[in-house]
C-alpha cells in the first residue's frame, strides 16, 4: 500500500507538470508547452501500444504442450517481434493523427469548444473521434455481453483494432482538449490544461467513490464474469462523489469557455464518468481474455500504464465528443 500511494504522489505531480509546463515568454517559443504536452501524449500512447501488444498477442506458451528449447527460443522471437510491429503502428499511426489535429488546430477556432466538432468540417480527425465515441459504446456492450462477446475477440486483427480504437481518439483527444483557447494563448495558456484536469479529477474522485460504496455496499455485480469486484452500487458512489467534486470545480472556474452551456457540460461530466468505469472493465475483459493480470509494471504498485490510463482512456473522448453534440442540441 505505501509503495502505491508513493507511485501515486509521483503520478500527481508528473501529471501536474506535463498539463502546466510554464510557458516561455519569448514569440519564438510561444507554444512550447504545448509541443511539449504533445510529445508526452505521444509517448503514453505509444507505451500503451506496446501494453495492448500483450493483449492482441497473448503469450500462450503455459497453456500449450511443451516443446523444445530451441522452438520455444524461436516462438519467443516471433511473439517479440509481432508485439514490436503492433506497437510500431500504433506509433505510426498517433504520429499521422496528431499531424493532423496539429493542422485542423491551426485552421480552426479553439477558444469555442462547442464547434469542435463542426471546425474539423468531417476531415480524418472528425471521424477519429466519431469512431472512438463509437467504440466505447460497443465496448460497453462487450463488457455486459462477456464470455459471448469473446466470439469478437477471437482473430489477433480484431484485438489490434480495439487496441487502436482505445488509444489513437484518447490521444487525439488530449491534444483537443489541452488546445482549447489557443487564439488566446497569450490571455491564458492554461484554459485546456484545466479542462483537462478537471476530466482526470472527476475519473480519479468517480473511481475512489466507486471503490469505497462498492467494499461498503456492493451486492449486484456489473459483470461479474469481468470484474467480480465491480457492482452497481459501487457505480452509484462513484457518480455522486464526481458530481460533489464537479460541482467543486464549477464553481471554483476550472471549466472556463465551457460555462455557455451548463446542460451541456453537466451530462458530458457524467456520460465520461460513467463510461469511465466500462473503460477500466474493457481492458480488465481484454486480460481476462488473454489470462494476463496486468498490463505492465511500470508503475510500482499501480501496474502498466494501461492500468492508469483505461479510464481516462474512455472518459476523454466521451467528454469531448458528447460536449460538442449536446452544446449544439441543448443550445
Amino acid at each position: 500500500m505505501l509503495t502505491r500511494i508513493i507511485t501515486g504522489f509521483f503520478l500527481f505531480v508528473f501529471a501536474g507538470l506535463w498539463l502546466f509546463f510554464p510557458v516561455a515568454e519569448t514569440a519564438s517559443a510561444r507554444f512550447l508547452g504545448l509541443d511539449i504536452f504533445n510529445l508526452v501524449a505521444v509517448l503514453i500512447v505509444v507505451i500503451g501500444g506496446w501494453e495492448f501488444s500483450k493483449l492482441v498477442f497473448p503469450d500462450n506458451s503455459v497453456s500449450t504442450a511443451p516443446v523444445s528449447a530451441s522452438s520455444g527460443v524461436r516462438e519467443s522471437r516471433n511473439l517479440f517481434l509481432k508485439r514490436c510491429l503492433y506497437a510500431l503502428f500504433v506509433f505510426l499511426s498517433a504520429l499521422l493523427s496528431f499531424k493532423y489535429v496539429v493542422r485542423e488546430v491551426s485552421l480552426g477556432d479553439w477558444a469555442r469548444p462547442a464547434e469542435i466538432l463542426s471546425n474539423l468540417s468531417n476531415g480524418f480527425v472528425f471521424w477519429i473521434l466519431l469512431a472512438g465515441f463509437a467504440w466505447w459504446v460497443l465496448a460497453t456492450v462487450m463488457v455486459f455481453c462477456y464470455p459471448r462477446s469473446g466470439v469478437m475477440m477471437r482473430s489477433w486483427w480484431q484485438r489490434a483494432i480495439y487496441g487502436l480504437l482505445t488509444l489513437i481518439p484518447f490521444g487525439v483527444s488530449l491534444m483537443l482538449l489541452r488546445d482549447t483557447g489557443i487564439t488566446h494563448y497569450g490571455d491564458d495558456p492554461y484554459i485546456g490544461s484545466r479542462i483537462l484536469l478537471s476530466v482526470m479529477m472527476l475519473v480519479w474522485s468517480a473511481d475512489s467513490g466507486a471503490y469505497f460504496a462498492g467494499r461498503l455496499l456492493g451486492k449486484h455485480h456489473m459483470s461479474a464474469h469481468v470484474s467480480p469486484k465491480k457492482t452497481w452500487e459501487g457505480l452509484a458512489g462513484g457518480v455522486l462523489l464526481a458530481l460533489a467534486v464537479y460541482g467543486i470545480l464549477y464553481g471554483t472556474g476550472m471549466y472556463t469557455v465551457y460555462y455557455s452551456n451548463f446542460a451541456a457540460l453537466t451530462v458530458s461530466a457524467v456520460l465520461a464518468v460513467i463510461f469511465s468505469v466500462f473503460g477500466d472493465l474493457s481492458e480488465s475483459m481484454f486480460k481476462r481474455y488473454a489470462g494476463i493480470k496486468d498490463s505492465g509494471v511500470l508503475f510500482p504498485g499501480h501496474g502498466g500504464m494501461l492500468d492508469r490510463i483505461d479510464s481516462l482512456c474512455a472518459a476523454v473522448p466521451v467528454f469531448l465528443v458528447s460536449y460538442s453534440i449536446l452544446s449544439v442540441l441543448l443550445s
